[in-house]
C-alpha cells in the first residue's frame, strides 16, 4: 500500500484562508492548518461568454479542492462565512451583494423591493443608446439637469415656478397691456 495514500485523502478537501491575491494572474495563496499553497486559481460563478469578476479578500475563509490529493494542484472554492466575513442578512426572501464600500444592492421577493444603496459620494451611471423606459411612479429627491429636448406628453403640474430663458412663469409681467381684446406683449 502507498504510505501517501492517507495524506492525499486528507489533502483532497481541506479547510483554509486566503493570504494574498494576485488580482492581475487571477490566483491567491491559501493558508490551512501548517501548509501555505503557492498562487492557485479561485473558483468563480461564471467564466464563459457571460463572465464574473469577484475576486477572494485576504482572510476570506474558503475551501481547496485537490482532485488528486496534492495542494499544489488545488482550486479555491470560496463562499463560507466567517466571523471576519459574516452573512450580511439571514433573510430567506433577500438576495443581497454588499460591497467593502458600504455599498448594498439587494432584491426582497416577499415586498418586490430593488434596492441600491451608496455610500456618500456614490455615482450611478445607464447607458442605454436604445433608451431608458420606466413604467409607474418616479420620484426624484434633488436637483436635477437634463441636456437634450424635453417632451411632456399629459399634464405638468409644478408646485412652484417654472423659469425659462430667464422668466418666471408665475412673476413675469405683460408690457402694454389695454383692457378690452387687444393681445399683451411678450412676458419681460
Amino acid at each position: 500500500m502507498d504510505s501517501a495514500l492517507p495524506q492525499q485523502l486528507n489533502n483532497m478537501l481541506r479547510d483554509g484562508v486566503v493570504t494574498q491575491v494576485d488580482h492581475d494572474a487571477r490566483v491567491c495563496r491559501v493558508q490551512t492548518g501548517e501548509a501555505h499553497t503557492d498562487f492557485i486559481p479561485w473558483l468563480t460563478t461564471a467564466a464563459g461568454e457571460m463572465r464574473v469578476w469577484a475576486p477572494p479578500s485576504v482572510g476570506e475563509q474558503v475551501k481547496l479542492l485537490c482532485g488528486d490529493g496534492d495542494l499544489a494542484n488545488a482550486v479555491v472554492l470560496r463562499g463560507l462565512y466567517s466571523s471576519q466575513y459574516a452573512a450580511p442578512s439571514s433573510n430567506p426572501d433577500v438576495v443581497l451583494s454588499h460591497f467593502k464600500d458600504g455599498a448594498v444592492i439587494s432584491y426582497d421577493a416577499a415586498t418586490h423591493a430593488l434596492s441600491a444603496v451608496l455610500p456618500g459620494g456614490g455615482t450611478v451611471a445607464v447607458q442605454a443608446d436604445g433608451g431608458v423606459t420606466i413604467t409607474g411612479p418616479v420620484t426624484i429627491v434633488g436637483d436635477t439637469e437634463i441636456t437634450g429636448q424635453v417632451k411632456v406628453n399629459g399634464k405638468a403640474v409644478v408646485s412652484e415656478d417654472v423659469v425659462g430663458g430667464g422668466i418666471s412663469l408665475k412673476q413675469h409681467k405683460h408690457s402694454a397691456v389695454q383692457p378690452g381684446g387687444g393681445t399683451s406683449g411678450a412676458p419681460q
